[in-house]
């Protein structure tokens, strides 16, 4: 249907929110188990995340959690719009800590890179590229989630994010205004992403 439920979710169909999520931090696979039991979720599409903190505005204290869209980790072969990537900026050692989450959104058409740490990620949104004359909002790779989340319908709607000199960031990092409760571990042996039902 194209519409975020709760509008950020776990890489996790609904009835499997107790099985940890495999996100990635500085390259490798880890796991992130959510914690909660606030009715209310924080979905993508036909992802589910899990439960969301009542506070969801971004706060310093807490760890960053980054959702990268268009991603190659959780794919859909139904609502392939929705595919992202998880990654993480730290590890708590079975310790649960708060995490804001991040929409991280590629604007660039020719930006193809699977991101796997914070720190490539923060480069490419501080990159920037000119938009080709007949550049078209059907170009920009992270459209349905700019549309859904930040009302972005036409071409006119992206001059917010437009530098003083026309261009555009290569990936636009805006805060989702959700967070969550978790644990995040390296894992031995992580397992694929659950595939989207």
């Amino acid at each position: 249907m194209g519409i975020l439920a709760a509008t950020l979710g776990f890489a996790v169909p609904v009835q499997n929110l107790s099985k940890p999520l495999v996100a990635y931090y500085e390259g490798t696979a880890v796991l992130l188990a959510v914690e909660g039991s606030n009715r209310q979720l924080a979905s993508l599409g036909p992802w589910v995340f899990g439960p969301r903190l009542q506070e969801g505005k971004p706060l310093d204290k807490r760890f960053n959690l980054y959702v990268v869209i268009p991603g190659k980790q959780y794919r859909s072969p139904v609502s392939p719009e929705y595919d992202h990537t998880l990654i993480v900026n730290a590890l708590t050692h079975e310790n649960p800590r708060e995490w804001d989450i991040f929409w991280c959104l590629a604007l660039d058409p020719k930006l193809r890179e699977d991101f796997h740490n914070e720190k490539d990620l923060i480069a490419a949104a501080q990159q920037s590229f000119r938009p080709a004359d007949l550049f078209d909002l059907e170009d920009v790779p992270a459209r349905n989630v700019l549309a859904d989340e930040f009302g972005v319908r036409t071409l006119a709607d992206m001059r917010r994010y437009r530098h003083k000199d026309g261009s555009l960031p290569r990936l636009l990092i805006l805060p989702a205004r959700f967070a969550i409760r978790a644990t995040v571990e390296l894992a031995e042996s992580a397992p694929p992403p659950a595939p989207a039902q």
